[in-house]
């Protein structure tokens, strides 16, 4: 081998240790028997499939579901509405006697305009004289349900007095064959968070005819519910 040939041998032996250092040093230093590390999964984690992400000493769990708004309140019974009034009588002018009323409610009308309207209609039933004002005389609110209380119309109304009004809350609440019945279906339909307003009217001619009026204005803004009740 001439002095030529050992020159051009090490020059390309020259060449190849120096890409050989560029490769090297192009993966970030690592030689070809290093592993490169991977993030670490939790076991507890890994056998759920599911991985966590250090940050600091906590963990996310990358399944854990977003936080939402609290749901609104629900909805009640759909059954109750026909079970309260398979008991206390269908909505229609009654006279004497009972009757529950669901109708939509207008939009910024003055519940109590509303109720005194309703109070006349279902009363006047086989009245030769109806004189409105004489029935009106004693028409009056005689409980309001604190505004944010779901309420206990049982409790509320057995709390009221004066006037034969305590009287009337017995012969509604106790005085009947179906008094274990009413007692739960009629707080099934006028306690709980869909209502936002509830009334009770007295109502009666003043003299021998005395009543309650019940009524209660949805949350939802659209309907009105009422109870009527009058007895001798």
């Amino acid at each position: 081998m001439n002095h030529r040939t050992l020159v051009v041998a090490a020059g390309l032996l020259t060449l190849l240790a120096l890409l050989w250092v560029t490769g090297v040093l192009g993966r970030g230093g690592n030689r070809p028997d290093e592993t490169v590390a991977r993030p670490s999964v939790d076991a507890a984690a890994s056998r759920k499939g599911v991985a966590t992400v250090g940050r600091g000493d906590e963990a996310v769990d990358s399944e854990k579901p977003p936080v939402t708004a609290s749901t609104p309140a629900a909805a009640p019974d759909p059954d109750a509405w026909a079970r309260l009034q398979s008991l206390w009588g269908p909505c229609e002018p009654v006279g004497m006697g009972d009757a529950l009323c669901r109708e939509r409610w207008k939009a910024g009308a003055a519940l109590e305009e509303w109720a005194r309207a309703k109070y006349l209609v279902l009363a006047n039933k086989n009245w030769e004289d109806f004189e409105p004002e004489q029935w009106l005389a004693n028409f009056r609110e005689v409980y309001r349900r604190p505004a944010g209380s779901t309420g206990a119309i049982v409790d509320e109304l057995r709390a009221l007095q004066g006037n034969n009004v305590e009287l009337v809350v017995e012969n509604v609440l106790t005085n009947r064959d179906d008094a274990a019945e009413l007692r739960p279906a009629l707080s099934a339909v006028f306690d709980g968070p869909h209502l936002a307003e509830l009334v009770v009217y007295s109502i009666g001619d003043g003299e021998a005819l005395n009543g309650l009026l019940i009524v209660g204005r949805h949350q939802s803004g659209d309907e009105v519910t009422c109870a009527y009740h009058l007895w001798d």
